[in-house]
């Protein structure tokens, strides 16, 4: 690593030929450790980026919770709509598993990164959703853009007019995401990265939702009435800026994908 650092981060200049044309030393390591390392380091890129998206998951855990609150609830507590994410990953998972088969049948390449686009953009569109309910809840009476708040809500006991159920659309969309992203986060980290890497590359999962759990701290002095539109549409407009960048930056990945799967075959 401090090779690849002075070196402008190329790990090429590591390798055996390199050291020994340019430096003039024979080194411990062969090439193929070196290949191995740096597709370790590539699962850890691709599972760092996964910071947003651990930002927009949390909000199903505390702002979405309290946004179903602000509605009629009927008899459901607010906290339960949070258990159909469970229910549609149960539901989707093997929907989505049919739809992998039937494009690989048909030799449609939908591969990780691909997939992990999709998730974020899911994701975003899902955050996109929970921003229009919101405005919705703020333009239905009795306490408008302070749900429970208002004279008229009978010391707090009456919210706004609007079906709780209609946030079931944002967990499903939260749950298709986690199924496209994080499922093939995981795969793919396990798949890439070495043996000897494989638990610096999980410990990078937990920093990306440790970041994304800081974000979601540092973005709750906002998320109180009448912000939660503008801070459910940051998220969904940050998700899109993140599905744009990381299909730029990793689209190629997906093209490379059988040449690094070679390095297992080889072992």
């Amino acid at each position: 690593m401090t090779i690849a650092v002075r070196n402008g981060f190329d790990l090429d200049h590591a390798k055996q030929a390199y050291q020994l044309e340019s430096r003039g030393k024979s080194v411990e390591w062969d090439d193929k450790f070196i290949d191995e390392l740096k597709r370790g380091l590539l699962a850890c890129r691709v599972i760092f980026s996964f910071a947003f998206f651990y930002l927009a998951i949390t909000q199903m855990f505390n702002n979405l919770i309290s946004q179903a609150g602000q509605m009629q609830l009927h008899g459901v507590p607010n906290d339960m709509l949070q258990a159909m994410a469970g229910v549609a990953c149960v539901v989707f998972g093997p929907v989505i598993q049919v739809l992998y088969n039937f494009l690989a049948k048909r030799r449609i390449s939908f591969r990780p990164m691909a997939r992990i686009t999709t998730a974020f953009l899911v994701c975003g569109g899902g955050m996109a959703y929970a921003a229009g309910l919101q405005q919705i809840i703020y333009n239905a009476g009795p306490c408008y853009e302070t749900p429970r708040a208002c004279a008229a809500s009978n010391g707090g006991r009456l919210p706004n007019e609007v079906n709780v159920w209609a946030q079931l659309p944002v967990y499903v969309a939260l749950a298709v995401a986690e199924i496209f992203g994080l499922v093939t986060a995981s795969e793919y980290a396990y798949s890439k990265a070495p043996k000897d890497m494989r638990s610096i590359v999980q410990a990078m999962v937990q920093l990306s939702a440790c970041l994304g759990s800081l974000m979601a701290m540092a973005l709750s002095p906002a998320a109180r009435d009448p912000n939660l539109v503008i801070v459910y549409a940051s998220i969904a407009g940050a998700m899109a800026i993140c599905s744009a960048l990381f299909w730029w930056k990793f689209r190629k990945y997906d093209r490379l994908d059988r040449e690094l799967n070679k390095l297992d075959r080889e072992d």
